[in-house]
């Protein structure tokens, strides 16, 4: 079966935090993209957050102390159960960045990445997802 992914995923095992409004819980990054990431966070944490709110979410990382922290908008969470532990794994798609986050997350998978260089059309197609969104509701 072929990957049908459309941007390079780098793995991670980075701490990090997802909120919604007040609410903010412990999470592990486990995977990313310039498109999603995939999160992992006890069920009993999860449990503080709404599941199926149409309010994006906010997951934030620090891969260490001298890197930038990366922020973004989150959508779209897809639960993955796993029956053997009490971690709960989701797949989350990214809805909007700064411009420093993108930054940060291009320079971090470029330096994890198994290619070389990330192909401009991946970074474009992140930045034009963005920024249509961006400009819609500007228009409203």
């Amino acid at each position: 079966m072929s990957d049908k992914r459309q941007f390079q995923r780098i793995s991670l095992s980075v701490v990090g935090t997802l909120a919604h409004h007040d609410v903010e819980i412990p999470v592990s990054i486990t995977d990313i993209s310039l498109q999603g990431v995939r999160l992992s966070a006890c069920e009993n944490d999860l449990e503080k957050l709404p599941f199926d709110s149409h309010d994006p979410y906010i997951a934030r990382f620090q891969v260490n102390e001298d890197s930038p922290s990366i922020c973004m908008e989150i959508e779209q969470l897809y639960r993955q159960d796993n029956d053997r532990s009490d971690r709960v794994t989701l797949g989350c798609k990214v809805a909007q960045m700064d411009v420093a986050s993108i930054s940060a997350l291009r320079r971090l998978i470029l330096l994890n990445g198994k290619n070389d260089a990330i192909n401009d059309s991946d970074l474009n197609a992140l930045i034009d997802a963005v920024y249509s969104k961006a400009s819609s509701a500007s228009l409203n």
